[in-house]
């Protein structure tokens, strides 16, 4: 999810999805509502948060659960993806700089070469060796750009994984709320969605006291360490589910800034590994050969 997500009129769902929620309590229909806040519902698209108000209207639709609470739930949760993709860019803007920087380190080293001993240039586009040199550096500086790009995108998309719980959760708390049953209101987010393991989620919590007959799938422990409980109990999880929302967005954020900086610890790897030898490959050993030669030959 990406606090990017947006509806048709290009303002994020933070911003917009109040207008809509505004409208309902106010006593309109739904298909009303979005026309007169000039918000559209969007199609099941890539986003996750896309893909939620689409489902929140569907689920309004099939199980009567309150659309207003969730879309509240829904721009809640944009803007904490707003912040935490802020937090992430701004955490990123130094070790992104510094990566976009070293990889013109093998051009620097050519530039300085030439500039030292002119001869520099000719060894490297007449002479096998330099052909050589050149290929070698042309090759570390593509593995370079692409590792220190694989790292940078890594670093970038960290905190992502638990955005769909956050979403996920406070669309189950609204159906729970409307009065669905835990697997009723598992399987309708799950269907929204199209989250086939939250689905999965549902047969597992589907049994008496609440006690699973296998594992939950992996990424949705924290829900149904919300949902068990309370089952086992015979209260509401709505609360719990609520927490869930909250403590997941706040690891998405924990998880991007962990991300951000140690990105600027690997980043050195590219740049041990690729990118000084390229500069090496391009700028010293053909400046050694120009000066060498040109001693020997004088």
């Amino acid at each position: 999810m990406s606090g990017r997500d947006a509806d048709a009129g290009g303002g994020g769902w933070d911003e917009s999805l109040p207008r809509v929620v505004g409208l309902l309590r106010a006593g309109l229909p739904a298909p009303e509502a979005w026309a007169r806040a000039g918000v559209a519902v969007p199609g099941h698209q890539a986003g996750t948060l896309d893909r939620a108000v689409a489902g929140a209207d569907l689920l309004a639709a099939r199980t009567g659960a309150p659309l207003a609470s969730m879309l509240l739930a829904i721009a809640g949760a944009a803007a904490d993806a707003r912040e935490a993709d802020a937090l992430r860019r701004a955490a990123l803007a130094g070790p992104r700089l510094s990566a976009r920087i070293l990889l013109w380190l093998p051009l620097a080293g050519l530039v300085l070469g030439a500039l030292v001993d002119a001869r520099t240039v000719r060894v490297l586009a007449h002479t096998p060796l330099g052909w050589a040199l050149l290929a070698v550096g042309a090759a570390l500086t593509w593995a370079g750009r692409a590792w220190t790009g694989r790292l940078v995108a890594r670093a970038g998309a960290a905190g992502g994984e638990a955005d769909a719980v956050v979403v996920a959760s406070a669309l189950v708390a609204a159906a729970l709320a409307a009065g669905a049953s835990v697997p009723g209101a598992l399987r309708s987010v799950a269907e929204a969605l199209e989250e086939p393991d939250l689905a999965a989620l549902a047969d597992v919590v589907g049994v008496q006291a609440g006690t699973p007959r296998d594992p939950p799938p992996e990424r949705w422990e924290p829900v149904a360490r919300a949902v068990l409980p309370a089952m086992a109990a015979g209260a509401s999880p709505v609360a719990s589910l609520e927490a869930v929302a909250r403590s997941a967005a706040r690891r998405s954020r924990t998880d991007a800034a962990i991300a951000a900086g140690e990105l600027g610890v690997r980043v050195t790897l590219p740049l041990a590994l690729c990118l000084l030898p390229a500069f090496v490959a391009v700028g010293l050993l053909p400046l050694l050969v120009a000066v060498v030669g040109g001693t020997l030959g004088g």
